[in-house]
C-alpha cells in the first residue's frame, strides 16, 4: 500500500471547512477526476501549507510558508509519494528538500489548466511517478510531460 499527500496551498474561501481539499470544492471535485484512476490500494491524503483560509483566497507569503514548514514536515512523515498542487506547495516543498511531483492547481480559474493536451499528459505522468519504486521527480527539475529538462 502507497501514501500519496497532496499538497496545495490553503484552504479555499468556498470551502465549508479548513480541511485541505474539502469536497464542496470546484478544486477538489476537479482532483477527484485526476486521481480516479489511482490504484484503489492506495492512501490519498490531503493537507496544504496553511490551515486557514486567507483573505480573498491571496497567495501566501515567503513568510507564512516558512511559519507552517515544521508543521508541514510532520504531515509529509508518512509519505511514501507526495504531488504539489501549484506553485505555491512546489516553494514550500522545495524549502524543505523534499522529492515531489508538480502538479497545477486544480482550481477551475487556473489558466494552466485550459490546455487539455498538455493537462492529460500530466496527469499521465504524475500516476506514472506514482507508480515508480522509490524515485521521485519534480516538475521543477523535469518535464516528463513534455519530455524536456527544464535546469
Amino acid at each position: 500500500m502507497v501514501t500519496i499527500l497532496f499538497v496545495g496551498s490553503n484552504p479555499s474561501n468556498a470551502s465549508a471547512s479548513n480541511s485541505a481539499f474539502h469536497g464542496s470544492t470546484r478544486s477538489a471535485q476537479i482532483l477527484a477526476q485526476w486521481t480516479k484512476d489511482i490504484d484503489q490500494s492506495s492512501v490519498k491524503t490531503y493537507t496544504n501549507v496553511l490551515d486557514v483560509k486567507t483573505d480573498k483566497n491571496r497567495p501566501l507569503k515567503t513568510d507564512e510558508i516558512k511559519a507552517n514548514l515544521a508543521r508541514l514536515n510532520k504531515d509529509i512523515e508518512s509519505a511514501d509519494r507526495v504531488v504539489a498542487l501549484g506553485k505555491t506547495a512546489a516553494k514550500a516543498l522545495g524549502m524543505l528538500g523534499i522529492a515531489f511531483y508538480e502538479m497545477p492547481h486544480p482550481s477551475p480559474r487556473n489558466r494552466a489548466n485550459n490546455d487539455k493536451v498538455k493537462l492529460t499528459r500530466m496527469i499521465q505522468s504524475m500516476h506514472e511517478y506514482l507508480n515508480r519504486n522509490n524515485l521521485c521527480v519534480s516538475q521543477n527539475t523535469l518535464d516528463i510531460s513534455m519530455g524536456t529538462d527544464r535546469k
